[in-house]
């Protein structure tokens, strides 16, 4: 190996370093900080107490090769709530014997478990063009086309999900289409997310959608947990600033 090739090497993997490890120790740094000043218990690698639930979601099956991490997850016997940093690895498989790298996906998700929650199995994400193209399962509304038109609804049973969308939750799903969220629900839980991780940030409005699209699902008031959420949503608000 001459001179050129070994600082070639260098340099790749410094930049390695920095676009891979280094912003992702970054990231994990801040919101440990910020789970600190909170005093939310932090996991780095996920609350392992919480990893056998949220393998029901479908999310969770797109990829065996996925991850879980920076994680702030607190709860009590009413409301379970997490947040955390989602990734997997689509495609790869095998070219010519050897592995392939595959695509990778990260996004930040919000979790709820919730005595307040009976859902249905569903899932409602964004309706892309592909889709359209493929046989996917949809439930359409035809006196809601927009809603039909910018979401994949879909779950079991067909008649259980079509009561639990009335009116009021389509129109809130409408007024929300440009945020890009997916959601999925079933019996006492949901799980929101985004298609991109949030920065810390923003942590405070990706909690605060959540905490709309939790309210819109259960049978919570203003006398109940939403209010000390929403309480607690201004606390994460300031300490994200700082």
């Amino acid at each position: 190996m001459n001179l050129q090739d070994a600082i070639m090497i260098i340099i790749l993997g410094l930049l390695a370093f920095y676009f891979i490890w280094w912003r992702d120790l970054d990231r994990e740094e801040k919101l440990r900080t910020l789970a600190n000043d909170l005093k939310i218990p932090f996991y780095p690698k996920g609350d392992k107490s919480l990893l056998n639930k949220l393998k029901y979601f479908s999310l969770f099956s797109i990829s065996d090769r996925h991850k879980i991490k920076n994680m702030l997850h607190q709860g009590n016997e009413e409301l379970d709530i997490a947040i955390f940093d989602y990734s997997f690895v689509t495609g790869g498989g095998f070219n010519d014997g050897k592995p392939g790298t595959g695509a990778t996906y990260a996004t930040s998700a919000v979790y709820f478990c919730s005595t307040k929650l009976d859902l249905p199995q569903f899932v409602i994400q964004p309706e892309k063009k592909f889709h359209q193209f493929d046989k996917f399962q949809d439930f359409d509304f035809i006196d809601y086309p927009k809603f039909s038109e910018k979401y994949l609804l879909q779950g079991s049973p067909e008649e259980s999900i079509r009561k639990l969308f009335n009116k009021e939750l389509i129109e809130f799903f409408e007024s929300i289409s440009e945020l890009e969220l997916s959601v999925e629900g079933g019996g006492d839980q949901m799980i929101i997310y985004n298609q991109k991780r949030i920065d810390p940030k923003e942590l405070n409005k990706f909690m605060d959608c959540g905490i709309q699209v939790l309210a819109n699902f259960t049978t919570l008031n203003s006398n109940c947990s939403i209010m000390s959420l929403r309480e607690k949503n201004k606390t994460w608000d300031k300490e994200a600033k700082n």
